[in-house]
């Protein structure tokens, strides 16, 4: 899933001294394109996942209110153990998604909001056959998304992205807190939950992102909790790398 993306804040220059002085003017608007593209690797020890997508804005640039087209892929790995037949067995799974999805910008003042509905497909190919996971071969379904991005002030920020599909009941979750210590790059928190209907993760960690004009890149680190049926709870290390570019 991609999540919300932020909206530049603008400084204003300060008049010239005097009674006659120009009142301040936010400085004039950089031009922005209507395309948004991104790329990212989440992998913790159990788990990777590398991931793509892009999103159109037809009839506006991307910053701007208005109607959102938006298409994503991925493609991972991941591992887990249960027990069947009285022992330990050992599972491996490859995983991909694809998603088409439309939906709308709308902007609040400082807070950006917007909100999707399409279609996912969603594919679980576990090695071997494991008949206690409901969550194998290929399924589809409508998928809802919404993310939100609030600025509070020029310093400090967060945002809050969910999604839902019924194919396999997938869900993700996503809150950031972040603090500009210099230009536009950010310090932060991050909690996220992922699940569907054998796995559920819970994650907390920290972040580092640093925007420029027409993109951005972040990296998070931080302690995942994964709980599989019949399975051991496991807290690994995980980490996520994400670039995204507008234009």
């Amino acid at each position: 899933m991609a999540f919300g993306r932020s909206v530049p804040v603008r400084r204003r220059r300060r008049g010239g001294a005097g009674p006659f002085s120009p009142p301040a003017y936010a400085d004039p608007p950089e031009p922005y394109g209507w395309r948004e593209v991104w790329a990212g690797v989440d992998a913790s020890t159990h788990v990777w996942l590398a991931y793509s997508g892009a999103t159109i804005a037809p009839y506006s640039d991307i910053f701007s209110d208005g109607v959102r087209l938006r298409a994503a892929t991925g493609y991972g790995d991941y591992s887990y153990t249960g027990e069947r037949n009285a022992q330990e067995q050992s599972f491996s799974a490859r995983t991909g998604f694809v998603d088409a999805l439309v939906g709308y910008l709308d902007r609040f003042g400082p807070l950006t909001a917007k909100a999707f509905v399409g279609i996912s497909a969603i594919e679980h190919d576990v090695r071997p056959h494991d008949p206690q996971n409901p969550v194998q071969g290929r399924a589809y379904g409508p998928k809802a998304v919404v993310e939100f991005w609030l600025n509070m002030g020029e310093s400090a920020w967060s945002s809050l992205d969910a999604g839902w599909t019924s194919a396999h009941e997938t869900y993700a979750g996503r809150v950031r807190t972040g603090y500009r210590l210099f230009d536009d790059f950010s310090l932060g928190l991050e909690a996220r939950v992922n699940g569907n209907e054998l796995d559920k993760e819970a994650r907390g960690g920290v972040f580092v992102r640093y925007a420029w004009h027409g993109g951005e890149v972040s990296l998070a680190g931080g302690v995942a909790g994964r709980f599989f049926e019949d399975a051991h709870d496991m807290h690994d290390p995980y980490a996520t790398l994400c670039w995204l570019m507008q234009y």
